[in-house]
């Protein structure tokens, strides 16, 4: 046996979250038919999709495999060059042959910024300038950025307390960022500035985030603010004093666009009140003194559903409304299981069988029993090893969103064979002669480790389990049984049978003549030769016949 096996191609670009097929082609270049068993090494299994690891390639011929790589699109899968060591090894005569290859995986860049917190505060007694940067390298490659903050004023100094940092892919960096007016007034009217935050790739200038965020900048005090906050402090008073505070309630419903069945989420916040009262279109849905609460509620009628939450006191009460408008999803269609085929439907045990099937898009999920193993719809082939003997019948259940369910089945015949094989068992010839009987045995055999022949009616000899021969000297009709047993104690037989030609007849010489005879009356009956003649004379009637033969001449009357 012999065969090659080649990568193509052998420098794989990969593309992050994108599934990538290569070849691996297999030529058996020897004069039987072969199966190979194939193994990828230094390629990480979550990233590598093998459908068929085991398959066959008749003699001669030549055969192509898919394997599919797949790294995710996250910052685990590092951009570079990964060698890769595909291993082929024949199950027929054991040649383990390997090639290699490289994965190239692409670089991809997702850089992400936040400042915290998003709006601080300056004023000549307090300040709250000093902000966070939090920078997330959720990419595959390390980039390092020049930080950099502006207003589109100028009215702010920026300071960093790094101006370039350096982010692995995957990592966080925390930067420190105090922003800090130019002009500081005590006696004016308070302004918002809105600055943004750059990071830009020293190595890759295209590639850049930002974020934004707001600094207040406040006087000390200001003529107006002292006159509205004294008249708001006297108009409070008043009003605080001389009313009392009626029932208050906040209300909300999310989301505001469902679909029959969906859950939405009401919640509410209430105060100054005793009771709180929730309906739902005319349904009262809550009735209690729960201040405070968060529940869910099943929409179940399309249309327009009115929400109102309502709180008293007992006197007063205060009312809010939400809307949600409900519609009626789509019928979901039936799972179906278009195909469905074992190949080949007869295996040894121990030997896999390929399962290929196809499913519709409505089958969210698949299962086959009896061996309860999840079937990935999209793959459309399964390799599976059978773990008993005898007629197994497989099926495989197909259900959609709405728990509909569709199941097909097929049946896969499994024997279990002995390893040992008789590749050959034959005498030196089918029939010896009758003077002799000698015979002589020839076998050749493959993964045995006891053979023996067993001689009709005779004896057992314990033979050698590989190739040989052995005489033997029989005396009539005889089978002889070759039985090779495995490392298992599971048997293999053949049978062959050596008959004897039949002894020789012995043969005499006479006297050749010619009879002719003619008689009357009485009854009897002549033969002459040794091959045949006969004249016969009953009751009178005389027939006449003629004999011709070497041999002895007799007769009767």
């Amino acid at each position: 046996m012999s065969f090659s096996v080649q990568v193509t191609p052998d420098l794989v670009a990969l593309e992050p979250g994108a599934t990538t097929p290569i070849s691996i082609v297999v030529v058996n270049k020897g004069t039987e038919a072969d199966r190979f068993e194939m193994e990828i090494d230094g390629i990480d299994a979550e990233w590598k999709a093998v459908p068929v690891g085991v398959f066959g390639v008749d003699a001669g011929e030549t055969h192509s495999e898919k394997v599919f790589f797949k790294p995710p699109r996250a910052s685990e899968s590092l951009a570079g060059n990964y060698p890769f060591v595909v291993r082929l090894r024949s199950l027929v005569s054991g040649e383990s042959k390997t090639v290699q290859g490289v994965a190239q995986v692409k670089p991809f860049h997702h850089l992400s910024m936040e400042v915290d917190p998003k709006k601080g505060f300056i004023s000549p007694t307090r300040k709250q300038n000093v902000f966070d940067v939090t920078l997330v390298n959720l990419g595959n490659t390390e980039h390092t950025l020049q930080l950099l903050g502006n207003d589109p004023e100028d009215a702010c100094a920026y300071e960093f307390d790094q101006e370039q940092v350096t982010i692995g892919a995957g990592q966080q960096r925390d930067v420190e960022l105090v922003a800090d007016p130019v002009k500081k007034p005590i006696f004016a009217s308070g302004r918002l500035i809105g600055f943004t935050v750059t990071g830009r790739s020293v190595s890759t200038p295209s590639v850049g985030v930002s974020a934004q965020a707001q600094l207040e900048q406040r006087p000390l005090v200001t003529p107006t603010s002292i006159a509205v906050l004294v008249l708001l402090g006297l108009l409070f008073s008043a009003w605080f004093l001389m009313m009392p505070k009626p029932p208050t309630i906040t209300f909300g419903v999310t989301p505001q666009k469902a679909m029959r069945g969906d859950t939405v989420t009401i919640n509410w916040n209430a105060e100054h009140a005793k009771r709180i009262v929730i309906r739902a279109g005319d349904q009262e849905i809550y009735d209690g003194t729960e201040l405070q609460k968060q529940m869910a509620y099943q929409v179940t009628t399309p249309g327009v559903i009115r929400f109102v939450a309502e709180a008293s006191d007992g006197e007063r009460k205060h009312e809010e409304t939400q809307q949600v408008t409900v519609g009626t999803p789509a019928p979901i269609p039936p799972p179906q299981i278009t195909s469905l085929d074992a190949n080949p439907k007869r295996v040894k045990l121990g030997e896999p069988f390929v399962m290929k099937y196809s499913l519709s898009d409505s089958v969210s999920e698949a299962v086959l029993e009896p061996t309860g193993e999840a079937i990935d719809r999209v793959l459309n082939e399964r390799e599976i090893t059978p773990t008993r003997s005898g007629e197994i019948k497989y099926t495989l259940v197909a259900k959609n969103s709405a728990g509909e369910v569709a199941r097909k089945s097929f049946t896969v015949f499994v024997r279990d064979e002995s390893d040992a094989r008789i590749l050959d068992f034959h005498p030196s010839a089918k029939v010896v002669p009758a003077n002799d009987g000698h015979v002589t045995l020839t076998w050749q055999v493959v993964n045995a480790v006891r053979l023996e022949i067993k001689v009709e009616g005779s004896r057992t000899d314990v033979v050698t389990p590989t190739t040989g021969s052995q005489d033997y000297v029989i005396t009539g009709k005889t089978t002889f049984t070759l039985t090779a047993t495995d490392s298992k104690g599971r048997k293999a037989t053949a049978q062959t049978t050596v008959t004897m030609e039949p002894p020789a007849v012995p043969s005499s010489t006479g006297i050749t003549s010619t009879a002719t005879g003619t008689e009357a009356g009485g009854a009897g009956t002549e033969t002459t030769g040794g091959t045949a003649g006969a004249t016969t004379t009953t009751g009178g009637t005389a027939t006449t016949g003629t004999a011709t033969g070497t041999g002895t001449t007799g007769g009767h009357r």
